[in-house]
């Protein structure tokens, strides 16, 4: 149960890449303090995630491990774009020694888990963002690249989105009407948007998919990934990092984002 998102923030000349979800997990119950963006070894890419953890967190560990034992895909000389088939092999390799099925049951075992891998590729000179998702047909997980916004007759807009499918549609439609409200629907990039709907659907409690606080992850174009610190549910509320609480003597070395003037 998650909403995440990934979109290309304009700041005139300057671009970057933000990555925000909410921090619920649930299965008999909700726990609202739960890291679904995941800083990887390398300083130019996050990985999140969407779905059953009993899927996504063991996966999800693998893939931290193979980059940090695997020389190229450490230190970065390996591309983002070439990491990213890397990781998909490793998914599909680790889910291949499931076995011990319930009684009755038949593989192949469906996973129902989906990845977004985010960052900047230094081959391409850009962002990227693909979804890393289970296909039935093929029985092995498979990427898709984020595409840009359809319909744009001047800036692109770029942005993915990860999660429950009610809360995705919910998301979108809110998003449209923010950008239309604000003459950029058409024309005219991304900047906090997203993050004020994610905000808003979490303050309307509609949606039992989604909870906790908003998680924020900035990604450079100079390569480098910092996650933000959060007040929660407003400015005079607590600090939150990747949806944990922050102890009283904990410091951080950055501004923490205001949900309401961001």
């Amino acid at each position: 149960m998650t909403l995440g998102m990934a979109w290309v923030r304009n700041l005139g000349s300057i671009r970057e890449l933000v990555v925000a979800s909410d921090s619920r997990l649930s299965g008999g119950k909700f726990w609202d303090s739960n890291p679904k963006i995941m800083l990887l070894p390398r300083s130019d890419a996050v990985l999140s995630f969407a779905g059953d953890t009993h899927d996504a967190y063991p996966l999800m560990l693998q893939v931290y491990n193979a980059i940090l034992m695997h020389g190229p895909a450490l230190d970065r000389s390996m591309d983002l774009a070439h990491l990213k088939g890397h990781l998909v092999r490793v998914i599909n390799k680790a889910r291949s020694s499931v076995t011990n099925l319930p009684r009755g049951e038949r593989g192949p075992v469906i996973a129902d888990a989906t990845f977004m891998l985010s960052g900047y590729s230094w081959r391409q000179k850009r962002f990227r963002v693909w979804t890393l998702h289970y296909h039935k047909g093929a029985e092995e997980f498979t990427f898709r690249p984020t595409q840009p916004w359809r319909g744009q007759s001047g800036h692109t807009k770029e942005i993915a989105f990860v999660g429950d499918e009610r809360v995705v549609k919910a998301a979108k439609s809110v998003l449209v009407d923010r950008l239309r409200a604000k003459g950029k629907l058409t024309d005219g990039g991304l900047d906090m948007e997203p993050l004020e709907v994610l905000r808003d659907l979490l303050r309307s409690q509609d949606y039992t998919e989604i909870g906790g606080a908003p998680q924020v992850v900035k990604i450079y174009e100079h390569m480098n990934v910092h996650p933000f610190p959060v007040h929660w549910p407003d400015a005079s509320g607590g600090l939150t990092v990747l949806g944990r609480p922050l102890m009283p003597y904990e410091t951080f070395d950055s501004e923490a984002i205001d949900p309401d003037a961001l």
